[in-house]
């Protein structure tokens, strides 16, 4: 009987060992969210460029060859700075020039004496004052010009730079016989600089001449202004399909010629409106959406979307002024998921 006892027992506790754990009730998940207010504020309307520094092409001076002449000597390298007055340019008169000399003394003594002419036309009351006038002026401008050829008939011509500045370009070598008029050396200002950036054509048509620009370099972390747009081009770049914007860089801000650049163009406000944390806003098939915060609870909310401006997004509908919006840990977050805002559990 006690066998028969211990038998029982045994399989009662084998029965007891096949028995299942009591199930755990599953947690809910929450998720660990930043949140911000919906507002109502200005918005810059902001427009992002880019391009490159160079010289300003009207403060820009170029030597030409005055007769025709062979290139003895150039002494400047394209880039290299040079002084007022240095010279850059050495030329012989190339017979040819001789002839220009020649022709230009004929034409002063025949603008002469037509002055001469005229002037007797005047008393006998068969010419006017005014020309009288006009045939002195072209008498004295070709003499003043067969003076300056017979002054440099012969020797060598020695072109000196105008102003201290940069070679920007060299247009003759050594040994060139060149026409007269040939532009010889391009001098630029080291401080007469402009900055050329590309504009989308939709952009383009908000700009104006005077708007703000924030200007800074992408070579040199140093190099920043802020100036104003002095020309906008609608002319569209065949190549970039873009118009053109430019701008005065005001001197000493560190920039050179050829630099690279970026622009923060204010082309206007946007005001009154509802705006959000760029952050806050995703994006799927349907369209724009947010999540707000209902006490505890995430809700998906669709939007219209405005301008970005920086960190900023307009809002048009979906939500108001005063709500609460996901702008941290919304990645993981599902419609009607829990939510908390600290790590300790708390709740918005």
């Amino acid at each position: 009987m006690t066998a028969i006892k211990h038998a029982i027992y045994l399989s009662m506790l084998l029965l007891a060992g096949c028995g299942g754990a009591e199930p755990e009730t599953a947690m809910e998940p929450v998720a660990l969210v930043t949140l911000e207010p919906v507002i109502t504020g200005d918005l810059p309307v902001v427009l992002q460029s880019y391009g490159t520094v160079e010289f300003d092409p009207t403060k820009m001076h170029t030597l030409n060859a005055e007769i025709e002449a062979r290139v003895l000597e150039v002494d400047a390298v394209a880039g290299e700075p040079v002084a007022r007055n240095q010279v850059l340019v050495r030329l012989a008169p190339s017979s040819a020039g001789d002839t220009e000399v020649t022709q230009a003394r004929r034409d002063a003594n025949a603008a002469a004496a037509a002055a001469e002419r005229t002037q007797r036309l005047r008393a006998d009351g068969l010419a006017s004052n005014a020309d009288v006038e006009a045939a002195d002026t072209a008498a004295r401008d070709l003499e003043a010009l067969a003076m300056s050829l017979e002054a440099r008939s012969g020797a060598v011509l020695s072109l000196q730079a105008p102003i201290d500045g940069v070679v920007d370009g060299l247009f003759a070598a050594t040994g060139d016989l060149i026409a007269p008029g040939t532009p010889l050396v391009r001098l630029a200002s080291a401080e007469a600089l402009q900055a050329r950036l590309g504009i989308e054509v939709e952009d383009a048509e908000l700009l104006r001449t005077g708007l703000p620009v924030h200007l800074y370099s992408l070579d040199n972390s140093a190099a920043a202004v802020d100036t104003t747009l002095s020309l906008i081009d609608m002319r569209i770049d065949p190549m970039t399909r873009m118009a053109t914007a430019l701008l005065t860089i005001p001197a000493g801000k560190g920039f050179h010629a050829g630099e690279a650049v970026a622009a923060r163009i204010i082309a206007g406000t946007r005001q009154g409106v509802l705006i959000v944390p760029r952050t806050a806003v995703f994006n799927d098939e349907t369209g724009s959406y947010v999540f707000s915060a209902n006490k505890d609870t995430a809700v998906l909310k669709r939007v219209e979307v405005g301008l970005t401006s920086g960190e900023k997004t307009e809002i048009g509908t979906g939500i108001a002024a005063g709500d609460m919006v996901v702008v941290e840990g919304a990645a993981t977050l599902a419609d009607g998921m829990k939510i908390r805002t600290d790590a300790a559990g708390e709740t918005p």
